[in-house]
């Protein structure tokens, strides 16, 4: 029986032979976490509905195109259908936790989800869970002869045997691990019992991710002729990027700067990092002061733990594209080795497009982008906190492949205080799974600690998770600026924010502005860009990546001639992992982990003894959609400013403490946590929800399993309002655009492109996509699948720009 023919040279590869192939790759992805036998037996049991001769003759048909009708076949519940008749067994009301309906519900729901994503156990509406719709029809098509067909081969069904076995083993281990931890954090305020139901929805999701991408991956290496080997070691290379790194700290510390105390204190705290790489795995807290070095002694700790303990890879989990930038670029030349860090933000690829449920031959151009390595395999990789979190939560199959190489690895969150407050229970429910049964060891970094361990669903930290001995001290010592309140009630116009600059840089020579959002940014920029005797720079998530990199470099460039006088108006994007120092900053009011982020930017290198950062209230900001940065205003201004204590000290670590206990107490009631139209809390549905568990008829079957996944995915958005990526013609994106307007076989070629592409697209809100469309300014490539702007749509000073509620602005193009 035919599981996949090549198109070249119509060649075929056999069901079994794919099943073997795809059942040892999930074991080796499922190795890391204590479930290799679960993703094993998904594997081995997933295309099992292919032993039909209608599928071998479908698969001939798509593919020599005959023209032939072609008959969709559910091949995927098979698989699932077989588990649950073979091993499923009734539940009496007195034995709720019979460790074999366990296996069956989510290797059963792994498998009959592995095309469209993993579907719902309990419906919002109370009909019939999708789990129990599927594994009892009782009409499937073909399943007779898939038994036949499938059993007839020698070793089958022993096989399955032996690992269902192996799974129920699996299924004990975790649930004596789980025991344990819930024991070792009791937390009766945050729902300690029922918790648990979030873990075994996690460890589906990881099974599930698993089996994608080992059934990708072998389809891939069949239709590409791929034979080389898939598992290399990371091992070498650790070694090899941590020897470089102590040259070059090694090289620093004899240089002619080495002797100044706040380079003292970087190397104190870098070595400090460096002691704790021998622990075993853990939670930490990394809390080096804004400008003290925080990539450094990550990597420092990351590189040498990852030797000693046998991790896989290094991630790196950012906030914004503009730090993955410059840290990437930042250790590619510590390292010395450009190929093996990965930079993956934002998706070029219109995901839409590409979970659209088709079956593999039905999908052309998507399948090949589908298909095109990007689930994580570098041992260095930079991604976006959106990235992240779409990985464990997005809908569909893409984004999941991804996250078994988030386990057994070294995660590192960069401004953690920058997680949607809307969906912390979320990320901590993610980070919990990775360290306490992903084997992973996860860094919080920031100046600005969260209270993440105070909230609903906590993160489940040991109270002694600081890196960094004497924090208080250390802070103190890194002190290197004044801040000074100018908020007013009516707020500072763009022509007085002007004024008030170039005043400033009468006596100084660098200033720079942020505000908090980019039409702000533009108007106060075309206040000053006539201004005689300044060089002014414009910088916001308007411009491509590239084009942002552009203009830091001119900006650096810029700040080391003694004679130029320099203004920088941005946006929030230079906050924070933008290596830059200005001698006055501007902010506009804002959270005070933001504003200990601008101060960043300031005397970043105690070049004087002290700079000074203003707080002033911008008078044009329209914040009704940033409803995040609006309660950081708030609670800055009536819980922090008015407090004397703390207003005079706004970085030390009790002003952060304080501001984000107030700022987490508020959100309950200034931020809507619950989704608009199911209204609960996400996170619920992953839980044991009491709305929809009594919502089930009394008459209906009923799983152990809660996960409400379909749900979930169809309504969660990190962002609120969706953005879609557009390739933009700056630079080499002309190139690219003419490139990706062609038809592309070469998998490695398409790779390429899409991965430089990132470097020239900007994303934007779904009603400008259809404003930019409907003005001629856009154009799909690639089967309609990637969206790029046409020449004339791109300024060179401010990118693509458009006024208030997505009015273009005619002026730029």
């Amino acid at each position: 029986m035919i599981a996949h023919m090549r198109k070249s040279d119509f060649k075929i590869q056999k069901v079994q032979d794919h099943l073997i192939s795809v059942s040892l790759l999930a074991k080796k992805f499922g190795e890391k976490a204590g479930f290799s036998s679960m993703a094993e037996l998904s594997g081995f049991l997933h295309d099992m509905g292919k032993n039909t001769k209608a599928f071998s003759t479908y698969i001939e048909n798509a593919v020599k195109e005959t023209g032939e009708s072609l008959e969709r076949i559910d091949h995927s519940t098979a698989g699932a259908k077989y588990l649950y008749e073979t091993y499923y067994v009734e539940v009496p009301k007195t034995q709720p936790d019979v460790v074999s309906n366990f296996v069956v519900e989510i290797v059963g729901m792994v498998i009959l989800s592995h095309h469209s994503g993993l579907q719902n156990f309990i419906q919002p509406d109370g009909s019939q869970s999708d789990f129990f719709r599927r594994v009892c029809r009782e009409d499937l098509p073909y399943y007779g002869e898939v038994q036949k067909e499938f059993f007839s081969i020698s070793g089958n069904k022993e096989k399955v045997e032996k690992l269902f076995e192996a799974s129920l083993e699996e299924m004990k281990a975790f649930f004596l691990c789980l025991q344990q931890l819930l024991k070792n954090y009791p937390n009766e305020k945050n729902k300690e019992k029922t918790s648990q139901f979030i873990f075994f929805s996690l460890v589906m999701k990881y099974v599930f991710s698993c089996l994608i991408d080992a059934d990708r991956t072998d389809s891939r290496r069949f239709d590409e002729e791929d034979t080389t080997d898939l598992y290399q070691s990371n091992q070498a290379f650790f070694k090899e990027s941590y020897d470089h790194l102590i040259d070059q700290l090694e090289e620093w510390a004899a240089g002619p700067n080495a002797s100044k105390p706040i380079n003292k204190l970087r190397a104190e705290m870098s070595e400090q990092c460096d002691r704790l790489a021998g622990e075993a795995s853990s939670i930490y807290q990394l809390s080096i002061p804004t400008g003290g070095g925080k990539t450094y002694a990550s990597l420092r700790y990351a590189l040498k733990h990852a030797q000693m303990k046998k991790k896989d890879r290094i991630i790196y989990v950012v906030p914004y594209t503009t730090i993955i930038e410059q840290n990437a670029d930042a250790v590619r030349k510590i390292i010395k080795n450009e190929e093996l860090v990965l930079e993956h933000h934002s998706n070029v690829i219109d995901d839409a497009a590409s979970e659209d449920g088709s079956d593999y031959y039905r999908q052309t151009a998507q399948k090949k982008m589908q298909l095109a390595r990007d689930n994580w395999d570098h041992p260095i990789i930079f991604t976006t906190m959106v990235q992240f979190l779409d990985t464990f939560y997005a809908k569909g199959t893409r984004k999941a492949r991804r996250l078994h190489n988030l386990t057994n690895a070294i995660v590192i969150f960069d401004e953690v205080q920058s997680v949607p407050v809307k969906h912390i229970p979320l990320f901590n429910s993610a980070v919990n799974f990775l360290h306490h049964f992903g084997k992973s060891s996860i860094i919080l970094c920031t100046a600005t600690q969260p209270s993440l361990t105070k909230t609903s669903y906590p993160l489940l930290m040991d109270k002694n998770a600081e890196m960094v001995k004497y924090l208080p001290d250390v802070v103190k010592a890194f002190e290197r600026v004044n801040i000074e309140s100018k908020v007013e009630d009516e707020g500072w116009t763009a022509e007085e924010i002007s004024g008030f600059a170039v005043d400033e840089l009468k006596e100084k020579r660098s200033l720079l502005i942020i505000l908090n959002t980019k039409k702000a940014v533009l108007n106060v920029y075309q206040q000053l860009k006539e201004t005689q005797g300044y060089s002014v720079y414009h910088l916001s998530t308007s411009m491509c990546p590239q084009h942002r990199k552009d203009i830091l470099k001119m900006v650096k460039e810029k700040l080391k001639s003694p004679k130029e006088k320099v203004i920088c108006i941005s946006t929030q994007l230079i906050e924070a992992g933008v290596d830059i120092s200005f001698e006055c900053v501007i902010r506009s009011l804002a959270g005070l982990d933001s504003i200990a982020q601008a101060a960043g930017r300031c005397n970043r290198n105690a070049e004087r003894e002290k700079g000074i950062v203003y707080i002033i209230r911008a008078k044009d900001e329209a914040l009704s959609k940033l409803p995040e940065i609006a309660l950081g205003q708030e609670v800055t201004e009536e819980d922090i400013l008015s407090r004397s204590e703390l207003a005079k000290d706004l970085l030390s670590p009790a002003a952060i403490q304080t501001y984000f206990d107030f700022y987490l107490n508020k959100a309950g009631r200034k931020i809507k946590m619950t989704d608009s139209k199911l209204n609960v809390e996400l996170i619920e549905l992953l839980d044991r929800s009491p709305k929809y568990v009594v919502a089930i008829p009394k008459e209906s079957p009923k799983t152990l399993m809660c996960s409400m996944y379909k749900t979930l995915e169809s309504h969660f958005e990190v962002i609120e309002a969706p953005t879609t990526a557009i390739l933009v013609p700056y630079g080499e994106g002309k190139e690219l655009i003419n490139n990706l307007n062609e038809d592309i076989h070469d998998y490695d070629k398409l790779n390429e492109y899409l991965k430089k592409a990132q470097q020239y697209s900007v994303n934007v809100y779904r009603h400008t996509l259809q404003d930019l469309a409907s003005e001629g300014l856009i154009t799909s490539l690639y089967n309609d699948s990637i969206y790029a702007l046409r020449d004339g749509g791109y300024h060179k000073e401010y990118g693509l720009e458009v006024e208030g509620e997505g009015k273009l602005n005619h002026s730029i193009f």
